[in-house]
């Protein structure tokens, strides 16, 4: 079977730097793993789908449960995508979340839209065939026999590597995290007996907005919560666990996208204390482990100062890594060995 994978909307990017797409790369090639012929659509490059026996769709990691098109129905320079995607007539796979009435949602667009200058890919949509995609597309999760698995906040993608499994939960905190508890985590994905090997990378988005901010000694605050994540993490039926250290802080001239704010700011906590706390979480995990393997391995993304370098992050902006700086697998490598930066 020869399939595509692509985006309804906002194409996959097929720069390295893009968080957003790096998640739909991640997820070819965990279809490809599974011995599917399968292509990326890069930029929203491959017009006819049609050559395509099904088609994997990648709803975007920022989807919401709501069309927003930046230029609307007059000027969305990726609305010629949408035309081409809404005209595939074969099988159609929901990665992650069922397939969402996208025709509703265009046509409503269209009748709010009547006497302005609606570009002409629009009113090319097939909104018959997307109510079809609507009502028959299968909706996976991308579940293999895999017994290894990541679990984590929106960075948990960057720890993907061929053969495992990915549980990324955008904007939840560590805290959060445990609050639910970790094996929830697991269980989502699969039953925690089938799984030997997990890693764990929480915490980065705790360091960011919380910890400096709320009342208390933030270093007594965050020994607190590195306390309570290794009890959880040690008490986990599981045989081999590995806790990941969290990123260093970046300078704080860095202009981050509103999507990143906490309470109208892109931090809280000058960067030197958000920089102790982190320094403080690892020492008192590394200190303290008995059962779980502490993974240190980001001293090749800082600067002379210290910082998370701006040229391991996603390009132009956000707080994410970019793609050529993840620590096993980037995509670029053709043997898919362990990134040599590392």
């Amino acid at each position: 079977m020869k399939a595509i994978i692509t985006c309804p909307f906002i194409p996959i990017a097929n720069r390295v730097g893009s968080h957003r797409g790096a998640q739909g790369v991640i997820y070819a090639d965990m279809i490809k793993q599974t011995g599917v012929d399968i292509e990326v659509n890069y930029g929203g490059k491959i017009e006819d789908h049609n050559q395509y026996d099904a088609m994997y769709v990648y709803h975007g990691n920022d989807w919401a449960g709501g069309l927003n098109l930046f230029g609307g129905m007059t000027a969305f320079p990726y609305a010629f995508n949408t035309r081409n995607f809404s005209q595939f007539k074969g099988k159609v796979y929901s990665i992650g979340i069922d397939f969402p009435p996208y025709h509703e949602m265009i046509q409503d667009r269209l009748d709010k839209g009547k006497g302005k200058a609606i570009q002409q890919e629009w009113l090319d949509v097939d909104l018959v065939n997307l109510k079809r995609m609507h009502e028959e597309a299968e909706t996976i999760d991308l579940i293999s026999s895999s017994d290894k698995l990541v679990i984590g906040d929106s960075h948990a993608i960057s720890l993907y590597r061929p053969g495992w499994l990915v549980n990324s939960v955008p904007f939840k905190t560590l805290n959060g995290a445990l609050n639910r508890g970790l094996d929830q985590f697991v269980t989502d994905i699969k039953p925690i007996e089938e799984i030997n090997n997990l890693d764990i990378y929480f915490g980065n988005i705790d360091i960011r907005h919380h910890l400096c901010r709320l009342e208390g000694d933030s270093i007594e605050l965050t020994t607190e919560l590195a306390k309570r994540y290794l009890d959880h993490a040690e008490s986990l039926s599981v045989d081999n666990v590995s806790l990941y250290e969290l990123l260093p802080i970046e300078d704080e001239s860095r202009k981050v996208p509103k999507s990143g704010h906490y309470k109208g700011q892109a931090f809280w906590g000058s960067r030197e204390e958000r920089n102790e706390c982190r320094l403080a979480f690892k020492e008192y995990l590394e200190s303290n482990c008995d059962k779980c393997q502490i993974v240190s391995w980001v001293n090749k993304l800082q600067n002379g100062e210290g910082q998370l370098d701006f040229k391991c992050m996603e390009k132009p902006r956000s707080i994410h890594l970019s793609r050529e700086y993840y620590p096993y697998w980037t995509g670029l490598e053709q043997d898919n060995t362990i990134n040599t930066l590392f």
